[in-house]
C-alpha cells in the first residue's frame, strides 16, 4: 500500500512518484505521478526545490523522514495560542487578487511559458498591473461576464495578458499598461458568440467560422460603449494578418501598430498550446513551428524576440550560444523545454545543454521550416512502418489549417497510391500493406465524423453497397469526398429495386450507385423508369481515386466525375 510522504530533496530517489504537482514562484515544474530520474531531482535542485511529496511503499524506511508529518505535530503546539481574530480586508481587493492567483496556476507552466515569470518579480509586476487595470468596477464586471459566458475565453484572454504584458516590457514598447488591458479584453467579443459554437468539440464549419469572426468587430463596439475607445482596435484587429489575409479589415502590416503585432503572434501561441475541448495543446516547440511555418503572416522580428523571451527554442531554429558557437536545435524535452539537444554547425556533432546553463542559447538567427512534403515524407515513411504513435504527430502537422477537401487530396489519397505502389511494384509484404491501410483508415474514419459534424449538408444520394463492404477503404473515401461536396449518401443494400427506386424518389436523384466487389455482369448501366442504375467495381472506385491525385481544391462535383470516369470506360 502507498502514503503519502513529504521529503527533503536529498531523500529523493529515483523512480520515486510525485504525489502532488511541484511549483516555484507560481510556475508548474512537475506534474503530480510524474515518474522521477535522476537527471528531473538534479534539475529541481537546481531549480532551488528543497522539499517534495511523493508515495512511499507504507513499509519504506524512509517514511521516518516524512517532513509533514513533523511539521504537523510542531505547528499544532506553536501556533495554536497565536490566532487572533484577522483584520477587516477591502473584500474588493481580494477577490481580485484571488481571481489573478487562482487563473496564474490555470496557465504558468514551464513547458508554455519557459523564461517567461522565471523570478517573482516578474510576478509582481504582472499582478500589480492587473490590480491597476481592475481599479475600474466596470473592467472587473467585463471580465466576470465573460468568464461566466465562456471560460476558456477567460482564461485564454488572462494568457494573452500575462505573456503579451512580460513580451511587451521585453521589446521596450511604451505605454505597456493601455496594451496590457487590451490585451486582458481582446477576446470580449465571444459574449455574443452563441454558447453552442464556442463549446463545439470540434473544429468549426464554415458557416459557424463565419459567426465566430464576428467577435472582433463585437468587442469593438462593447469597448468602445464602456469607454475603452483607448484599447477597442486591440480586440477589432487581432486577427488581421500581414499582406491582408486576415479579418475583417484585411488590413496591410503598415496599418497595424506594433501593439497589434504583437497581439497577433501571443494569441495564436496561447490558443495552439492551451487545452481545449477538441484538443489537448499543442507543445511549445511545436506551436512555435507552426507560426514560423506561416511567418509570411506576422512581424518575423517579433517572433524571433518571442522565442528568445520564451527562452524555448523549436526544433530546426539557428541559434548562437553564449560561448560563440553556432548551432541548430535537434531535439526539444517535454521536461526540460529551455535545456535542448543542439548539433554544432562548424563541428557536426549534438550535445545536450548542460542542466547549469554554464552553456545557453542567447540568441536566434533563423528558423529552417520542414516543408509540406517533407512532413508528407515522414508521414508515408511512418505509415509503411506501421508505426501509428508517431505518424499521428506528423499527420496533424500535415493536417493543420487544411481545408478537408485537402486532406482528402493532399494527404489520404497520395498515401494511398503510394502504398499501393510499392505493394504492386516492388511487391511490399502484403500484411503491412494491409496493417498499414487499416491504419489510414482508422484516421480517415476519425476524419469522417468531423466531416459529418462540420456540414450542413445540401443534397443527398443513393449508395448500393453491401453492409460487409461499407468498412472498406475505398469507400470510406468515397463518403468522405461526398462529404466535402456537402452531399449525404444513404446506404441501401442491393436485391431491393423497389426499395431503392422509392428511396431514389425520396431523396430527390435520379442515379444510384451500386459498388460491388467484383461486377459479374458486363451491363454497368441500367435504366430504370424513376431513374439510373450505375455499377461500378472496387477496382474502379480505386481507379477513380487515384486519378484524383495531384487535383486543385477548386470545387468539383464527385459525382459528375463518377459518371464521367463511367461513361469513359463504357466509350473505349
Amino acid at each position: 500500500m502507498l502514503r503519502k510522504v513529504t521529503l527533503s530533496i536529498d531523500e529523493v530517489e529515483a523512480d520515486d512518484i510525485l504525489a502532488e504537482d511541484i511549483f516555484s514562484e507560481y510556475r508548474l515544474l512537475a506534474k503530480r505521478d510524474l515518474v522521477l530520474t535522476e537527471r528531473i531531482i538534479a534539475l529541481l535542485k537546481l531549480r532551488k526545490v528543497e522539499e517534495l511529496s511523493v508515495y512511499l511503499p507504507s513499509e519504506s524506511v524512509r517514511i521516518v523522514y516524512d517532513l509533514g508529518a513533523q511539521r504537523t505535530r510542531e505547528y499544532e503546539d506553536i501556533f495554536a495560542p497565536l490566532i487572533e481574530k484577522k483584520e477587516e480586508i477591502d473584500e474588493y481587493k481580494e477577490a481580485v487578487n484571488n481571481l489573478f492567483m487562482t487563473t496564474l496556476e490555470n496557465v504558468v507552466h514551464e513547458l508554455r511559458y519557459g523564461q517567461i515569470l522565471k523570478s517573482i518579480q516578474d510576478t509582481s509586476y504582472v499582478r500589480s498591473i492587473f490590480e491597476l487595470i481592475l481599479e475600474e468596477k466596470h473592467r472587473y464586471d467585463l471580465l466576470m461576464r465573460l468568464r461566466e459566458w465562456d471560460e476558456y475565453s477567460f482564461v485564454h484572454s488572462f494568457d494573452v495578458f500575462v505573456l503579451g504584458t512580460i513580451f511587451a516590457r521585453h521589446l521596450g514598447l511604451t505605454d505597456i499598461e493601455t496594451l496590457a488591458r487590451g490585451y486582458l479584453f481582446h477576446d470580449i467579443g465571444k459574449v455574443f458568440i452563441p454558447q453552442e459554437i464556442l463549446n463545439l468539440k470540434r473544429k468549426l464549419s464554415e458557416d459557424e467560422f463565419e459567426i465566430v469572426k464576428m467577435h472582433t468587430t463585437k468587442g469593438f463596439e462593447l469597448l468602445v460603449e464602456n469607454g475603452e475607445e483607448d484599447i477597442a482596435y486591440l480586440a477589432r484587429d487581432h486577427h488581421e494578418r500581414f499582406a491582408g489575409k486576415g479579418y475583417p479589415n484585411q488590413l496591410c502590416a503598415d496599418e497595424m501598430s506594433e501593439g497589434v503585432q504583437l497581439l497577433q503572434i501571443i494569441d495564436v501561441y496561447s490558443a495552439m498550446t492551451s487545452k481545449r475541448v477538441y484538443h489537448t495543446g499543442y507543445g511549445a516547440t511545436d506551436a512555435l513551428a507552426v507560426l514560423y511555418r506561416d511567418r509570411h503572416l506576422y512581424n518575423e522580428k517579433f517572433m524571433h524576440k518571442f522565442v528568445e523571451c520564451l527562452g524555448i527554442y523549436p526544433v530546426n531554429s539557428v541559434v548562437l550560444l553564449s560561448d560563440y558557437r553556432r548551432a541548430q536545435v535537434e531535439l526539444v524535452y517535454d521536461l526540460f523545454p529551455t535545456l535542448p539537444k543542439v548539433k554544432l554547425l562548424d563541428e557536426q556533432t549534438s550535445m545536450n545543454l548542460p542542466l547549469n546553463y554554464s552553456v545557453k542559447i542567447v540568441e536566434m538567427f533563423d528558423y529552417r521550416a520542414d516543408s509540406f512534403e517533407e512532413i508528407f515524407n515522414l508521414f508515408v515513411e511512418q505509415l509503411i512502418r506501421c508505426d501509428e504513435k508517431n505518424l499521428r504527430v506528423h499527420f496533424n502537422k500535415l493536417i493543420d489549417h487544411l481545408h478537408p477537401k485537402e486532406i482528402v487530396l493532399k494527404i489520404f489519397l497520395p498515401a494511398f497510391r503510394i502504398l499501393r505502389l510499392l505493394t504492386r511494384e516492388i511487391q511490399t509484404d502484403m500484411t503491412k500493406y494491409r496493417n498499414s491501410i487499416n491504419i489510414l483508415k482508422k484516421l480517415l474514419e476519425e476524419q469522417l465524423n468531423v466531416l459529418y459534424m462540420d456540414y450542413q449538408h445540401d443534397q443527398t444520394t443513393v449508395l448500393v453497397v453491401e453492409t460487409s463492404l461499407r468498412e472498406n477503404f475505398f469507400v470510406k473515401l468515397v463518403q468522405s469526398i461526398l462529404y466535402i461536396d456537402k452531399i449525404v449518401p444513404f446506404f441501401i443494400n442491393p436485391g431491393d429495386n423497389q426499395r431503392i427506386t422509392q428511396l431514389m424518389e425520396h431523396c430527390e436523384v435520379n442515379v444510384a450507385y451500386f459498388i460491388e466487389d467484383e461486377l459479374t455482369m458486363e451491363k454497368r448501366v441500367r435504366p430504370m423508369r424513376e431513374g439510373t442504375f450505375l455499377y461500378y467495381s472496387l477496382n474502379d472506385i480505386e481507379e477513380l481515386l487515384v486519378s484524383l491525385v495531384g487535383m486543385s481544391m477548386k470545387r468539383f462535383s464527385f459525382e459528375e466525375k463518377m459518371q464521367e470516369r463511367l461513361f469513359t470506360k463504357l466509350k473505349s
